[in-house]
């Protein structure tokens, strides 16, 4: 990290904003190539400890009888904690024609399935107005997250 980065750690937020914009834009540069860096290193160590436990892990997880979720064992006194996410994902095509049998048996579909309508942004701006409308009543829009951003003159 660079001493210029250091030195922000301890500044008040009106010293920092009395920075020219350039400066400002230069620290923001800067910052995001320490924590590109930083996550990068991040992301080889995370490697590094998976190569080195994968084997014990494996072991561990076929004494258990355990083929996803958390394990854990030790290792010269340092506890080693592994998860295995279970992703479980659907066809949805064949759960539609799931839902489309169970409803021509009289059945209903939500008793066995939860839904979730959504409406892509690209698709409802090419429909007409008429269309819509008819869906306008069913749109929520809440806003996001600000961001500020400072572009151009950083060399």
């Amino acid at each position: 990290m660079s001493s210029e980065l250091e030195n922000i750690k301890g500044m008040g937020v009106a010293e920092l904003a009395a920075r020219s914009s350039e400066e400002l834009a230069t620290l923001v540069r800067d910052t995001d190539e320490a924590l590109a860096q930083l996550q990068l290193q991040k992301e080889w160590l995370k490697s590094v400890i998976a190569y080195k436990y994968v084997f014990k892990a494996s072991q561990v997880r076929a004494q258990l009888q355990q083929e996803f979720g958390e394990i854990s064992f030790e290792d010269e006194g340092v506890g080693v904690l592994v998860d295995l996410p279970r992703e479980v994902s659907w066809d949805q095509q064949k759960l539609k024609a799931i839902a489309q049998r169970i409803q021509e048996q009289g059945e209903d579909p939500s008793e066995f399935l939860d839904v979730h309508y959504s409406v892509p942004q690209e698709k409802f701006d090419r429909w007409s107005q008429e269309v819509r409308r008819a869906f306008e009543p069913a749109l929520q829009v809440k806003p996001g997250r600000c961001t500020y951003q400072l572009v151009g003159g950083v060399k």
